[in-house]
C-alpha cells in the first residue's frame, strides 16, 4: 500500500511540475601545508558555492598535509573510486600522469569562455608546473612562494636597520649572529635564524639551490632528470649544516616546518624562511612588528613556485564533470582568490584579484603581502618529476644527513643521485 501511495504521488507531482530536484554531488579532496585555521575557510567557501548552486552538493574530504592528501587520493584512485577534484600539490602532475588519472582541461577551455579568461589570468610562474606539452592540467589555487620572515623588534634591540633585511647569504649569517640571543648561562634564548628542513620536501632546499645558481631538475628532462650530485646542491646543503654547526646561529638538529612559524611569533628566532602561506597565522599571532623580504641570494634571487592546483579525474559523468568545473571556476575567481589571500597569507594566483578595492586596501595595511608576488619574477617551477614523493624523499634524506653531520655533502649527493636514478628508471625508460 506505501508503495503504491509513493507511486502515485510521484506521478502526481510530475504531473503537475513538481519532480523534486535532483542535486549533483560531487567529491573534493584538499590539503592544509601550513599552520592556521585554513581548512574552515575551505570549508565556508565551499558552503558558499553550495548555496549559490543548489543543485550541486560539494562532499569535502579533508587530507591532511600535502603529502597525506596525496595518499589519500592515490588510495581512492586505486579502489576505483577518484575524486571527482582535488588540489594536490603542482608537481604531482608527472606521478598523476603516470597513473593514467588526469584529464586536461584543454577540451572545456575552447567552450567556456569564462574558464579560457581564467587560465590567461593567472602569474605566469603559477602555470609553469600545470602544463605539459602545450595542454593544460591544472589550475592554481594556493600558491605560494618561500619568503623570509623577520622580527623588526629583534633587528632594533641588536642594533640592525629594521627595513634593511639580508639580501645575501654572507648578510644572512652575518645578522643571524647579532641577532642570537644567550643568557646568562650561554644557552639561547632566541636564535637567528631558522630554514626547516621538513621529513617529505625539498622545497626549501631547491630555493638554496636556484640562489646558488643551480636547479635540482633538468628542465629538459621531462620528469626523468634530478640533479641531486652537483655543486649548486652541495652548497645549498652545506650551507645549513653551517648555520647550527659552525656558526651557531640556528637550532642544531632538523628543523620542523610545521613549528616554526610558531616558533617566530613566541619570539623564540628572530628571522626564518617559510610559505607566504604562513602570513595569515603569524599575522594574527606575532605579538612585535615583522617584515618580509625575498630570500637572500648567493650568485642570485631564485625560489621555487609552491602550493596546490586542482585537477580533473577521469571518471566524471558528463554531469559530475560540469557541476565540478563550475565549482572550480568559483574557487579559482579573482574574488574568492582575494578572500583566499588575505584569509591565509597565499598568493592570489590571479592578476585580476590585485586590482581588486578590498585587496588594495589589505596590502596597503599589510604590504607583507606583496613580497611573495612580487618574487615570482625570480622563481622557477617546483621540481616536477616522476615517483615524486620517493624522489623527494630520497633527496630529504641526503639533506637531513648532512644536516644532522651523519654523512660528508659529497657522500650524500652521490648515494642521493643513485638512489634517484634508480627510482626514476621504471618511468623513464628510453
Amino acid at each position: 500500500m506505501a508503495k503504491s501511495w509513493i507511486a502515485w504521488f510521484t506521478a502526481a507531482s510530475a504531473a503537475l511540475g513538481l519532480g523534486l530536484a535532483q542535486k549533483t554531488s560531487i567529491t573534493f579532496y584538499y590539503p592544509v601545508g601550513v599552520a592556521g585555521p585554513l581548512a574552515r575557510f575551505i570549508e565556508g567557501y565551499v558552503a558558499e558555492f553550495e548555496k549559490r548552486n543548489p543543485d550541486i552538493e560539494v562532499k569535502t574530504v579533508f587530507g591532511g598535509n600535502y603529502e597525506e592528501n596525496q595518499a589519500k587520493v592515490v588510495a581512492a584512485i586505486k579502489a576505483g573510486t577518484p575524486p571527482d577534484t582535488a588540489i594536490l600539490l603542482s608537481q604531482q602532475l608527472f606521478t598523476l600522469l603516470s597513473m593514467d588519472a588526469i584529464e586536461p582541461f584543454d577540451p572545456y577551455l575552447s567552450k567556456d569562455p569564462e574558464l579560457k579568461q581564467a587560465v590567461g589570468d593567472f602569474f605566469p610562474a603559477f602555470m609553469m608546473n600545470s602544463t605539459l606539452d602545450g595542454k593544460v592540467y591544472s589550475l592554481p589555487f594556493q600558491r605560494s612562494t618561500p619568503i623570509l620572515y623577520y622580527n623588526k623588534e629583534a633587528f632594533k634591540e641588536a642594533g640592525l636597520d629594521s627595513e634593511k633585511p639580508p639580501a645575501t647569504w654572507e648578510e644572512l649569517v652575518e645578522y643571524a649572529k647579532k641577532l642570537t640571543k644567550r643568557d646568562a648561562q650561554g644557552r639561547v634564548v632566541r636564535y637567528g635564524v631558522a630554514i626547516p628542513t621538513e621529513d617529505r620536501s625539498t622545497w626549501l632546499l631547491e630555493a638554496l639551490v636556484i640562489q646558488a645558481g643551480g636547479l635540482l631538475y633538468d628542465p629538459q628532462g621531462r620528469g626523468c632528470k634530478v640533479l641531486v650530485n652537483t655543486e649548486a646542491t652541495r652548497q645549498a646543503m652545506q650551507f645549513k649544516r653551517d648555520l647550527a654547526a659552525l656558526h651557531k646561529v640556528s637550532p642544531e638538529g632538523v628543523i620542523a616546518w610545521g613549528t616554526t612559524p610558531g616558533d617566530f611569533a613566541a619570539g623564540k628566532v628572530a628571522m626564518i624562511y617559510h610559505s607566504t602561506g604562513s602570513l595569515g597565522f603569524i599575522r594574527n599571532n606575532a605579538r612585535f612588528p615583522f617584515g618580509t623580504a625575498f630570500l637572500p641570494k648567493k650568485v642570485r634571487y631564485g625560489v621555487p613556485t609552491g602550493g596546490a592546483n586542482f585537477y580533473l579525474f577521469k571518471g566524471s559523468d558528463p554531469a559530475k564533470r560540469e557541476a565540478t568545473l563550475r565549482f572550480i571556476k568559483y574557487m579559482v575567481s579573482p574574488e574568492l582568490q582575494a578572500r583566499w589571500s588575505m584569509d591565509s597569507g597565499y598568493v592570489a594566483a590571479r592578476r585580476a584579484s590585485w586590482s581588486l578595492p578590498a585587496m588594495k586596501e589589505y596590502t596597503r595595511q599589510w604590504p607583507q603581502a606583496l613580497v611573495a608576488r612580487e618574487q615570482l619574477a625570480y622563481a622557477k617551477a617546483e621540481l616536477p618529476v616522476y615517483n615524486l614523493q620517493q624522489v623527494k624523499d630520497i633527496v630529504a634524506e641526503a639533506e637531513q644527513a648532512v644536516v644532522l653531520g651523519r654523512k660528508d655533502v659529497r657522500e650524500a649527493t652521490k648515494e642521493a643521485q643513485a638512489r634517484v636514478d634508480q627510482a626514476l628508471a621504471p618511468f623513464c625508460k628510453r
